[in-house]
């Protein structure tokens, strides 16, 4: 669930930000690789992708539980969870032009971390797109937020959906995921980016008690 930054067109917010957000901790590590192995920078729509593990401690084994979830944050669209079994594969279903960030969670909740990369979808087959899906059930988010520095106040104002909300922040490289939920019955929130930690253009996904 995504939303178009100007025009406020739900569900997931990119903000060409300085977020300085507290982070967790990664439980192990990831990258995407061709069926050669070879690690992917760019991405082409119905692309058949493998998700690469490893661990990120002295422990070889230690490369978190399955099955995974991938979640492709993306800007304007819609944020897309896929399970990723053991056979490791992802397909690109988002439109050429998407910009993307991409997450990865075992079935513990331990966080893959966000790959660096900002991606940018190429043109491609678009037989494996799925179909439009709208829903006036569907949460909206409107902000004019375009660039948040630390200590800076995000305002946003929500509807649809069922309350409370859950807001998702994606940053390139990040070890984890930042998330806050929003006051019960609250349609207007406020937040305060107080952490230290810098990265760049961020992606927001809102998500409804409903979902």
């Amino acid at each position: 669930m995504v939303l178009l930054l100007p025009q406020g067109l739900a569900i997931c917010v990119f903000l060409h930000a300085l977020l300085g957000l507290a982070e967790g901790s990664r439980g192990f590590s990831w990258d995407l690789t061709n069926h050669e192995f070879e690690p992917v920078r760019s991405l082409t729509v119905c692309d058949g992708l493998r998700v690469s593990l490893s661990s990120s401690s002295d422990n070889y084994n230690d490369v978190g539980r399955s099955p995974y979830t991938l979640l492709a944050f993306e800007a304007g669209g819609a944020l897309i969870a896929t399970q990723v079994h053991e056979d490791g594969l992802w397909q690109v279903k988002h439109p050429a032009g998407s910009q993307l960030l991409l997450a990865l969670v075992d079935s513990l909740g331990n966080s893959g971390g966000v790959l660096p990369t900002i991606f940018t979808v190429a043109s491609g087959s678009s037989d494996c797109l799925p179909a439009p899906h709208t829903s006036a059930g569907t949460p909206t988010m409107i902000t004019n937020a375009t660039h948040i520095e630390p200590c800076d106040s995000w305002q946003m104002s929500i509807s649809g959906g069922v309350p409370p909300y859950t807001i998702m922040l994606a940053s390139p490289g990040a070890p984890s995921l930042r998330d806050f939920a929003t006051p019960q019955e609250s349609s207007l929130v406020s937040f305060i980016n107080s952490g230290i930690a810098p990265r760049g253009p961020t992606i927001g996904a809102l998500k409804s008690s409903a979902i």
